[in-house]
């Protein structure tokens, strides 16, 4: 018969020098790391990913204009449309020796850029509230007993899986 281990303090508390690396503690017993945001805290809102990967399009393709017209290619990606004088200025024509290809990709930047998504680009996750970690099974019983006793939670339970 196997003998049965009682827990320590040391159990309670996360792993310390000397410890055996392979005997998990009661705290990796009682919560784990977030799946939703991959133990982060938070997530990026989907809708930025395709304006992020449009972006990053219209950047190469202002960087191949200013390369083939002769322009430094250390040059900012964006606004340069402001800088030259093209933007929210009707009727008034970039200099001369700016080439009309690098001249449309600004503006198509400029004007990505102002069509950026509503949302926050990161948000804190709705499952573990930014803590990045969640409760197991054996952690929401903890919390379950906890309360039976009399100990109350500061935030509603999150849902079980």
């Amino acid at each position: 018969m196997a003998a049965v281990r009682a827990r320590t303090v040391r159990d309670v508390s996360p792993a310390q020098p000397g410890d055996q690396p392979d005997r998990p503690s009661l705290l990796d017993e009682l919560e784990q790391p977030c799946a939703t945001c991959g133990g982060t805290g938070s997530r990026v809102d989907p809708a930025w990913e395709p304006w992020r990967t449009r972006l990053q399009e219209l950047a190469d393709a202002a960087r191949q204009a200013r390369q083939e017209a002769g322009l430094p290619p250390d040059t900012p990606v964006t606004g340069l449309g402001e800088v030259i004088g093209i933007r929210d200025e009707p009727g008034r024509r970039p200099p001369a020796d700016i080439p009309q290809a690098v001249v449309e990709a600004e503006r198509a930047i400029d004007d990505h850029m102002d069509a950026r998504p509503l949302s926050y680009q990161q948000e804190v996750c709705a499952l573990c509230r930014g803590a990045g970690q969640v409760l197991t099974d054996t952690g929401s019983q903890l919390v379950d007993l906890l309360e039976r006793y009399g100990f109350v939670r500061t935030h509603p339970p999150a849902p079980r899986r």
